[in-house]
């Protein structure tokens, strides 16, 4: 479990940056408008239920590749969302972000369980949770934190995206222990 929790833990950063922070990179290109704004949102809500729902299809790739595919696209679509100078191509990074992400929560969730006792995914569905839950408590205070140092929002989220790069390689290394991921 320390390895998919750890993960998880990141993952957990990866996923919410976007939920939280999308809104402040649209109002930061000029929109005032609450509903193009939620527009947006909503937009990046939908493709991340996209990227949840190609799982079921998708699993047969095994664990190793469905989390370089996640980190991959995390990865683009944040430095997407970090250079955009328009609304379109903000909404493109967060849709391919948000798509990766989609990918991610399950494929770690069955890497953290699949290894387990049938008697004991109980317990690990609840240590990989709460990892995931506190990932989404450090997101805006890793942000925030990164956006003060960096110097703004943009540069927190490309320095995000080029964590998400480092995973996607260190997936393509090393990759996960385990074994494959079941149905």
């Amino acid at each position: 479990m320390g390895a998919p929790a750890a993960v998880t833990l990141f993952g957990g950063i990866v996923f919410y940056a976007l939920i939280v922070h999308l809104p402040y990179v649209i109002t930061g290109l000029g929109v005032a408008d609450a509903a193009l704004i939620g527009l947006a949102a909503a937009i990046a809500s939908l493709a991340t239920a996209a990227g949840a729902i190609s799982f079921r299809f998708l699993v047969k790739l095994g664990t190793k590749n469905l989390l370089a595919l996640a980190f991959g696209l995390a990865a683009v679509g944040l430095s997407l969302v970090s250079v955009a100078g328009n609304v379109p191509l903000a909404i493109a990074g967060a849709v391919i972000a948000s798509a990766g992400t989609g990918v991610l929560l399950p494929t770690l969730l069955t890497w953290a369980v699949n290894g387990l006792e049938y008697q004991q995914r109980g317990r690990g569905t609840g240590i990989w949770t709460g990892t995931l839950f506190i990932g989404q408590f450090l997101t805006p205070i890793v942000l925030g934190a990164a956006a003060a140092g960096l110097g703004s929002l943009g540069f927190a989220l490309g320095a995000l995206g080029i964590a998400c790069a480092v995973a996607l390689l260190a997936v393509l290394v090393r990759g996960p222990r385990l074994v494959p991921v079941s149905h």
